[in-house]
């Protein structure tokens, strides 16, 4: 008897090893670049402070230009995802990061620094859009958010390297010399990314229709009330991870620049973790029935439950809160994988970029903020005030309450209804739990 064929014996919603290394690895090897690049600046902020003389506000406005740029080319970018793909979109772009790094690196002003980091943020703007859309249209849809979950976890990986491996490197190496040696590793991430990941033909729809797919995603309510929910949760877990955290760790809990480096990996460690073990987790209970939005609610709760701890009842606990704030996460990727049960998988890259627009723009308003808000109390010795901190935080935690409570009110879990594959010809739209 013929024996049969091994990939007629994978359960449904197995995952392909080929498929992990050729269209998972890749994505995640450019996410890696991407988020060590976004959380740099906490540990070069003495470096960058010191030697362009920048004030709180400006230090916020040069690490956040990272995501204003970011966001000002998610829409655009979004229509050129629908109509290319992910793997040549992607791969280009990560070229322009590259070019970014090279600014950045020989900058002698803010202005030209500033430009760099903005052509890193254009460079890796859809670092995980694009992969969200390929792990949609490659894997068991019922296992992307696992997928995105476990990306999003080697992306903290390369935001540990950030941390510690960066830092201690600044003895030997300046600070110039790291964003070399990252123009030269995003070079591979796109050669990687255009040499391995396989194609899927894409649909081949006007400049016109794709233009008009947006105005789908925004008039639908429950597109806004999920996205501003993860766009103030993912916000804020983005301008502390990304800046803040390094010069809070200084002001507010006393460390010297040593053991700032050293909380900053391990929060970087407890990142990793979190999102795996959230990820299978979530992966587990989805797959028995749970639903996504259920999870979400719980996840995005606990997030503001732990800041709120930090402010208010830190004390000699913060640093022990700090590492649950991490490990808990934004949720994200179970917002990521709601909207794409929610949509036509034909528009799943503009839904994803307007998501992004709304992430990465509150990401740098609420880093600058941040800035802002510290400049109105007095620096003493170079330290921040810890009421400026607290005012800061107070001030994120009440904007993820209101948009909570809207979540709360407003948003339920509705499966979807059968024949839904009808509303667009050639995508895949389908009825899955966790919706």
């Amino acid at each position: 008897m013929a024996s049969t064929p091994a990939s007629q014996t994978l359960r449904p919603d197995a995952l392909p090893p080929r498929l992990v290394a050729t269209v998972w690895l890749p994505f995640a090897a450019a996410y890696f670049m991407s988020y060590a690049l976004r959380n740099v600046n906490a540990v070069l902020a003495p470096e960058l402070t010191r030697e362009f003389a920048l004030s709180a506000a400006e230090l916020g406005l040069l690490t956040s230009v990272y995501y204003i740029s970011f966001s000002l080319v998610q829409l655009p970018f979004g229509i050129l995802l629908d109509r290319y793909g992910s793997r040549r979109v992607h791969a280009t772009l990560l070229l322009v990061a590259a070019a970014g790094s090279v600014l950045h690196a020989t900058g002698n002003s803010f202005v030209l620094v500033a430009t760099g980091r903005a052509l890193i943020g254009i460079g890796v703007a859809l670092g995980l859009m694009s992969a969200v859309k390929a792990f949609a249209q490659w894997f068991p849809l019922s296992r992307v958010p696992l997928a995105i979950n476990m990306m999003m976890a080697f992306g903290n990986l390369g935001a540990m390297v950030a941390a510690g491996p960066v830092g201690w490197s600044l003895a030997y190496i300046s600070w110039r010399t790291v964003f070399w040696i990252s123009a030269a590793l995003f070079v591979l991430a796109s050669i990687l990314l255009f040499v391995v990941m396989p194609e899927k033909r894409q649909a081949q729809e006007s400049w016109s229709q794709l233009a008009g797919g947006f105005g789908t995603i925004f008039r639908s309510a429950s597109f806004w009330r999920l996205s501003l929910m993860m766009s103030v949760i993912s916000g804020t877990y983005t301008a502390i991870q990304s800046l803040w955290i390094g010069p809070w760790l200084r002001d507010a809990a006393g460390l010297d620049r040593a053991q700032v480096l050293v909380v900053i990996t391990w929060l970087a460690v407890a990142s990793i973790i979190g999102y795996a073990v959230v990820g299978a987790g979530c992966d587990w209970l989805i797959r028995r029935g749970a639903r996504a939005l259920t999870l979400y609610k719980i996840q995005a709760g606990s997030a503001m439950v732990v800041l709120s701890l930090i402010v208010f009842f830190g004390g000699s606990t913060a640093l022990v809160l700090w590492l649950v704030y991490f490990a808990v996460g934004s949720g994200g990727p179970l917002v990521l994988a709601i909207l794409a049960r929610r949509f036509p998988a034909g528009i799943a890259g503009r839904v994803n970029t307007a998501t992004n627009v709304l992430i990465f723009s509150i990401a740098f308003g609420f880093q600058w903020g941040v800035g802002a808000v510290l400049d109105r109390w007095p620096v003493t010795d170079g330290r921040y005030a810890v009421e400026g901190y607290q005012a800061a935080f107070i001030g994120l935690i009440l904007v993820q309450l209101a948009f909570y409570v809207l979540l709360l009110w407003k948003e339920h879990p509705t499966p979807l209804p059968e024949g839904r594959a009808a509303e667009a010809p050639g995508t895949r739209a389908f009825k899955a739990p966790g919706a």
